[in-house]
């Protein structure tokens, strides 16, 4: 069951890295020995990233610490607990150790990464009431029920790891055009091949340009959906209205200028009314049963 919902919750990460993985293979050789090496170098990339040892590292990349100071402690880890919690009793099979760790930023988040990763930005801390705080969790604890960081992480891992093997055939392609214009100066063979070189170059940038625009936009829709699954999971905990406050205040202080087509098909957020009308749909209909 909790494998068919994160395969199901995840399916176009999965399938992401899948392509990622495939493209590595054939551009290695496509053979039993280049499948064996990528395998093994993902294999320890993804064990390495949800070690503990991975986990650490990421939340040191997030500069995120625990609370420290009493009146943090006092505060945030009973809102927290109080979540934990509740979303244990809907769903007993969420990873235990889950922790809640601090960014000490001003701008107003909060995000769940690895699998027992849970953190706040001062801003957040400062921003929202203690329900709104509860209602925030329970949206991250969402995720981390999901899946969704874990699947996140693979994706991250198979672009990595697809950026340094493109990075490689640049710079090959990069000498192959500085020897071929060296050679352009003596014949014209050499000039033909510096030609088709520059050709080559050109058609390898563009085709990496369109993939990884294209993976941005096909995974901001997986992840756009997370982002609806968590709510909802939050809205199952019991902090529906909660939830809806806080992202009502978001709602508020997030509205800027109009953003351009691509830019919004590479979001990873949907439009905060369409959360915000997810949840009191959802709140509506509860009601009436």
């Amino acid at each position: 069951m909790a494998i068919g919902k994160f395969l199901y919750s995840n399916v176009l990460y999965i399938l992401w890295f899948i392509l990622y993985f495939t493209i590595a293979w054939v551009l290695l050789g496509a053979d039993i020995n280049s499948f064996i090496i990528v395998a093994i170098i993902y294999g320890i990339s993804i064990s390495l990233a949800l070690s503990p040892l991975g986990e650490i590292i990421l939340r040191l990349i997030e500069n995120c610490r625990e609370p420290a100071t009493e009146e943090e402690r006092n505060y945030l880890m009973p809102l927290f607990e109080e979540a934990y919690q509740s979303a244990k009793e809907i769903n007993p099979g969420l990873n235990n150790g889950i922790r809640l760790y601090i960014m000490d930023a001003m701008y107003i988040n909060a995000f769940a990464i690895g699998r027992r990763t849970i953190a706040v930005t001062m801003g957040a801390v400062t921003t929202f009431t203690a329900d709104e705080l509860k209602g925030i969790l329970a949206h991250e604890l969402g995720h981390m029920a999901y899946g969704h960081t874990k699947a996140l992480l693979l994706s991250v891992i198979g672009n990595l790891f697809f950026s340094v093997i493109t990075l490689f055939f640049k710079l090959i392609l990069i000498i192959i055009q500085l020897i071929a214009s060296i050679v352009a100066s003596f014949n014209v063979i050499g000039f033909g091949f510096a030609i088709l070189a520059y050709i080559a170059r050109l058609l390898v940038n563009i085709s990496v340009f369109i993939f990884i625009n294209l993976s941005q936009m096909i995974l901001a829709i997986n992840s756009r959906t997370n982002e609806i699954q968590a709510d909802t999971f939050g809205f199952e905990m019991g902090y529906g209205r909660e939830l809806i406050s806080g992202l009502y205040l978001l709602h508020r202080v997030s509205l800027s200028a109009n953003v351009g087509l691509f830019e919004r098909m590479k979001a990873s957020h949907p439009h905060m009314a369409y959360r915000i009308a997810n949840l009191e749909y959802l709140e509506n209909t509860a009601s009436y049963t």
